[in-house]
């Protein structure tokens, strides 16, 4: 069961991984906007709370869902085994490592007050708070965690170190009333060491980054329209190809077209619309939201067949 916190263009509609507790290894796939929407397990997280004992409330978090807010993953999660990252970043603020704060909630309204900050919301033990953070440079998690964590050290909040893992795992949680930002900017800081080298180059400008999207997309598309594979069946897979293309803006028409050309049933005039309306209404939905999609069929920019 889950509530309508999130929109149909939501910017947390991207794909996770979700393991049906601590012994699930495997699991599945999922939007994030379901994982932050769920409220099945919300009488066994109040009742978690009431527990005065952490060997209590362990008993009941390992079998509740947990999922890798920062992407999707194959078996057996891994840094190595990331198939797209969301986007997001999720960071923890426990109340045991900021006493400095006479009462926690002091967090939350810091946290509410950053312009990065897209979701907030008190921790499954209601003794802390998570919030998920828009990367502008996903491709370097690491050096983004390592600078927001400097950032934040200057606000006064000590972040959980272990955030910093592309894969770590996040347990479902209760707010009744969570922080939400749509419109959440992009963070842009990234942590370079002094001893920096080219090995490991800073991210690219902006329009650099596009170019090389495009390019992917480019080659994606020309698998798609030669062996005829149609990755819009539905009406909501149709829909995720298109808010994914949206993100490049009028550069992504041609290939929502090529892509909606190999169902039966493609209309021009109407997938011209449709991505006329996707283009004012989408909002940072990710490219690699197609990248995803597309790798469920076995499609990938690689010059590799």
């Amino acid at each position: 069961m889950k509530t309508t916190l999130f929109a149909n263009d939501s910017i947390f509609n991207v794909y996770v991984s979700v393991y049906n507790g601590v012994k699930d290894t495997t699991g599945t796939y999922t939007l994030l906007s379901n994982f932050l929407s769920s409220v099945r397990h919300r009488d066994e997280i109040l009742h978690l709370r009431t527990l005065p004992d952490k060997e209590s409330r362990d008993a009941i978090k390992v079998s509740l869902p947990l999922a890798t807010v920062s992407g999707a993953f194959s078996y057996p999660r891994s840094k190595a085994t990331l198939q797209q990252h969301s986007g997001f970043i999720c960071i923890d603020i426990d109340g045991k490592d900021n006493t400095q704060f006479a009462h926690i909630e002091e967090v939350y309204l810091l946290l509410t007050s950053r312009p990065e900050v897209a979701y907030a919301a008190r921790s499954i033990s209601g003794n802390g708070y998570f919030a998920i953070i828009p990367l502008l440079y996903p491709d370097f998690h690491e050096m983004q965690f390592d600078q927001l964590r400097e950032d934040y050290k200057e606000i006064g909040i000590n972040l959980d170190s272990s955030c910093r893992d592309v894969c770590r795992l996040r347990c479902v949680s209760y707010d009744e009333h969570p922080y939400i930002n749509e419109q959440a900017e992009p963070y842009s800081g990234v942590y370079v060491q002094p001893d920096f080298t080219q090995e490991q180059e800073p991210p690219a400008p902006t329009c650099q980054r596009e170019m090389d999207d495009l390019k992917k997309v480019e080659r994606c598309c020309g698998k798609i329209s030669e062996h005829g594979i149609d990755i819009t069946g539905d009406y909501e897979s149709w829909k995720s190809v298109g808010m994914a293309l949206a993100s490049l803006g009028e550069n992504g028409r041609k290939y929502f077209h090529i892509c909606s050309r190999q169902y039966a049933k493609y209309n021009y005039a109407e997938t011209e619309r449709k991505f006329t309306n996707l283009l004012r209404t989408t909002n940072r939905v990710n490219i690699g939201t197609f990248f995803f999609i597309c790798r469920q069929y076995g499609i990938t920019y690689s010059n590799k067949e």
